[in-house]
């Protein structure tokens, strides 16, 4: 349920997800008992441009072959976006805040309210010319939201950043000028250790009033590895500091031509050793509403442990015969995995807020030699899904 109730917007989901089977890696038989998942939001305009809002999640586990179920996970949530048009005169400025916490699902261990928890401030000026922000972030180590995901725990991070973009008058094929700093400090919440330091700078970025656009960026890293994990077949990253410094240009044409394309290429350090990444990818427009892209992705590593590339291939085609209706079929490749994956998906809209959407998915291994020449693919997963959105309007 999606909608307003007066000047409050609300939302909601309550999802069943059924139990289920698999063979894990070793071959063993695996259940999935069922679950029941809540999602809730409410979110009220406040002053001109301003809003305050909450939001709770619920994740409950049924009983296991074994009789045991998990505690039930709960999340709460408070936000707030405060805006004006006004800022000095004219100008636009933001303030936003977040909190939000989750119940502990382990009551074996004992967690205080800070480790459970996230909150976060940014003060946003975005104004065209001069722009920029800084924000401030911390997430406990047991923040774990069950309804939900966190790539990280455990840490303080400050990201201040700042823009410049003039636009030249006296270069008529010019519409914008980019130039940009951007810095990043992250320590761990317990120890206060720095993790990782960074300083993201845009040294030139170039907007043509065709629609086309450059840009040259330089970005110098520190991060603090734990643990060490295998980048590649036989060769490891080993725990410590790393610095490294990497250089970036890239460039895209508009998509409005018959033929468009993007290319960039990064280089520079790799943890210990060294890198270069090419990404390069073309798209065709014959007709209205159709579309062919290709693009290929080359990284080349070289480590003091060992060298290696990695490549993806990738194939799209898109045709949009009518306003309500679109298909799109992927192919994708990468000489790493040897894997090859098909996906395809058609989309009708019925009318607004009402959709139908087909999707079928297949992925192959390529036992063989060589997937030109001497190749075996052998099927490892696919599947086929029928999804149809209604929406009735009270």
């Amino acid at each position: 349920m999606t909608g307003q109730a007066g000047r409050t917007d609300v939302g909601f989901f309550q999802v069943g997800v059924g139990d289920d089977r698999y063979r894990d890696e070793d071959g063993e038989d695996v259940a999935v008992p069922s679950e029941q998942f809540t999602v809730a939001r409410v979110r009220h305009p406040v002053f001109e441009q301003s809003t305050i809002g909450a939001i709770y999640t619920r994740r409950a586990t049924s009983e296991d072959a074994m009789g045991f179920a998990p505690e039930t996970g709960h999340t709460f949530g408070v936000d707030m976006q405060l805006a004006t048009r006004h800022f000095l005169g004219d100008k636009n400025a933001e303030v936003e805040l977040f909190a939000v916490a989750n119940s502990n699902v382990d009551p074996d261990a004992d967690k205080s309210l800070n480790d459970l928890s996230a909150r976060g401030l940014r003060l946003n000026f975005p104004n065209d010319i001069w722009s920029g922000h800084v924000s401030y972030r911390e997430f406990g180590a047991d923040y774990d939201p069950q309804a939900g995901f966190v790539r990280r725990n455990n840490f303080r991070r400050v990201e201040p950043r700042i823009n410049w973009q003039p636009r030249p008058a006296w270069i008529k094929q010019i519409r914008q000028l980019g130039f940009g700093l951007q810095y990043r400090h992250l320590v761990a919440m317990d120890t206060g250790v720095p993790e990782e330091r960074e300083w993201e700078m845009e040294l030139l970025g170039i907007a043509f009033e065709s629609g086309d656009n450059v840009s040259v960026e330089l970005t110098r890293r520190f991060e603090e590895l734990y643990d060490m994990f295998e980048v590649s077949d036989g060769v490891d990253i080993f725990p410590g500091g790393y610095t490294v410094q990497r250089y970036s240009v890239g460039g895209y044409t508009a998509g409005r031509r018959k033929i468009s394309v993007y290319g960039g290429v990064e280089w520079g350090g790799f943890w210990d050793g060294s890198s270069t990444e090419v990404d390069v990818r073309a798209t065709f427009r014959p007709n209205a509403g159709v579309s062919v892209g290709a693009s290929v992705g080359y990284n080349d590593v070289d480590l003091p442990r060992g060298a290696f590339s990695a490549n993806v291939y990738e194939l799209e085609t898109e045709w949009d015969p009518t306003p309500d209706v679109s298909a799109i079929v992927q192919v994708q490749y990468d000489d790493v995995s040897e894997r090859v994956g098909v996906f395809a998906r058609l989309r009708w809209i019925v009318r607004p807020g009402s959709n139908i959407f087909l999707v079928y998915r297949h992925n192959w291994e390529n036992r063989g030699a060589g997937l030109f020449d001497n190749r075996n693919l052998v099927t490892i997963s696919q599947g086929a899904s029928f999804k149809l959105n209604y929406t009735y309007r009270l």
